[in-house]
């Protein structure tokens, strides 16, 4: 664990350093993304980011993509994970949320009254359902996959990492229909796969499925020429 927590703070550093020359993201990929903001605390805002459906109907009410993104999850990042993880045809038919990390701070970090605030908001404010929504998350958004999952049990049908994990060796006994997929780069730090192969251990038979996947030719920050619908192909074709 000492050298995941090593690879994300070099993950948080690489962001920052390159900052938008090294991760723009052509301005089509953001022309339908909307954002909101609504307060966090009495002196705080929460924001996050909002991209409605191919023919996005105001009367119906529409399944969530929760995608949570690594490092501090700043505007950079989060445009960034969208690009290259969060936008894909298989969420045409959802509502997705990206949130970013308030304060500056990772999605990780967030307990699970920070995660209800954000929560209500979207319920309050958007056309959702209040079930089957999928969470998925990279690096430290990967860990908050989890932690999201433990908040809202209730709301989701699945978990994707990109990669990520369970910190600890509960389970939850509501996730018992879940299907989670945990992906990892193939040139990421060993670590990672062990915590992906801990995490399925921990995982099997007290979820409905749970397998790994390896993304080819990638490492920890997928790039723009990876075709991510191969992952969520592997997480739609899993058992049901």
């Amino acid at each position: 664990m000492k050298k995941i927590a090593y690879s994300i703070i070099l993950i948080c550093i690489s962001f920052s350093s390159f900052g938008q020359k090294k991760f723009e993201v052509p301005d089509s990929i953001l022309n339908d993304v909307e954002s909101r903001q609504f307060e966090y605390t009495f002196t705080a805002k929460f924001d996050y980011k909002i991209i409605y459906p191919t023919n996005y109907d105001s009367l119906k009410s529409y399944k969530v993509l929760l995608g949570l993104s690594g490092g501090n999850a700043n505007e950079v990042i989060v445009n960034y994970c969208y690009y290259t993880l969060f936008d894909s045809k298989y969420f045409e038919n959802y509502i997705t949320i990206l949130p970013l990390g308030p304060f500056g701070r990772p999605l990780t970090e967030l307990d699970s009254t920070e995660i209800n605030l954000l929560i209500s908001d979207i319920m309050k404010t958007q056309k959702v359902t209040n079930h089957s929504w999928i969470v998925a998350g990279t690096s430290m958004g990967g860990f908050a996959s989890f932690n999201f999952a433990f908040a809202r049990p209730e709301l989701f049908e699945g978990i994707i990492t990109f990669p990520g994990g369970l910190k600890v060796d509960k389970v939850s006994e509501k996730w018992k229909n879940y299907k989670i997929l945990l992906a990892v780069g193939e040139f990421d730090e060993a670590d990672w796969t062990a915590l992906n192969e801990s995490t399925k251990s921990k995982l099997e038979g007290k979820v409905k499925s749970v397998e790994t996947f390896i993304i080819e030719g990638q490492g920890h920050i997928i790039t723009p020429e990876y075709d991510i619908d191969k992952v969520y192909r592997k997480y739609f074709g899993m058992k049901k």
